[in-house]
């Protein structure tokens, strides 16, 4: 594999990958999310259902926190 086909990273966030991310617990993420109203990706429906989040969307967010 190449320099240019390296793998980038996927434009989306799995809400574990987001509470490892901040150092969190999942519910936090969760409120954190709804707070900042944070746009989530529904995939597939009830319990089997996925939730995504953009991850040009949270890095702003992040952006927006910085002290």
């Amino acid at each position: 594999m190449s320099h240019s086909e390296e793998k980038k990273p996927s434009p989306y966030l799995s809400p574990k990958e987001l509470a490892e991310r901040w150092r969190c617990a999942r519910s936090s993420v969760d409120r954190i999310a709804r707070r900042a109203r944070l746009s989530r990706f529904c995939l597939g429906e009830g319990r089997n259902g996925m939730v995504r989040f953009s991850r040009v969307e949270v890095e702003a967010y992040e952006a927006q926190r910085r002290i």
